[in-house]
């Protein structure tokens, strides 16, 4: 049983750590775009183009920001859960249960959110790039 824990905790701390570095480059990503993109009326141009995919990434960085509160939570409501059935307290540990895994499945959609528009993002910023050079 110590093994598991140690691995499961190695895991936690490499995926927290996964996903405090892909928040942070991220907004660096959207800090940059913003300061250094050429902005232009609206209308279709790549200067429109750029500040579609400034707000691409911005959700991903709103996505990003919301695992990182998900996992917070999918990790007090655990806590809550292993307490409660310790003390053999079914209240608190369904309730925490069902807690939980409602924010376990959250993480998930929210992964996924973040690697779709981070993945859009960043190929709309090459295209971006690419349509206005040609």
């Amino acid at each position: 049983m110590g093994q598991v824990t140690e691995l499961h905790k190695a895991y936690l701390d490499a995926s927290s750590k996964s996903d405090h570095f892909l928040l942070g480059a991220i907004v660096a990503a959207c800090a940059y775009l913003a300061q250094s993109n050429p902005y232009g009326k609206i209308g279709v141009n790549p200067e429109t183009l750029l500040l579609v995919d400034l707000f691409i990434l911005a959700l991903a960085g709103f996505f990003a920001h919301r695992r990182v509160e998900n996992t917070i939570q999918v990790l007090k409501y655990n806590v809550t859960f292993l307490q409660g059935k310790s003390d053999r307290d079914p209240f608190a540990y369904l309730g925490a249960k069902q807690l939980a895994e409602k924010y376990a499945e959250r993480t998930i959609t929210d992964y996924k959110m973040r690697n779709l528009f981070m993945a859009l993002g960043f190929g709309l910023y090459v295209f971006a790039k690419v349509l206005a050079t040609y």
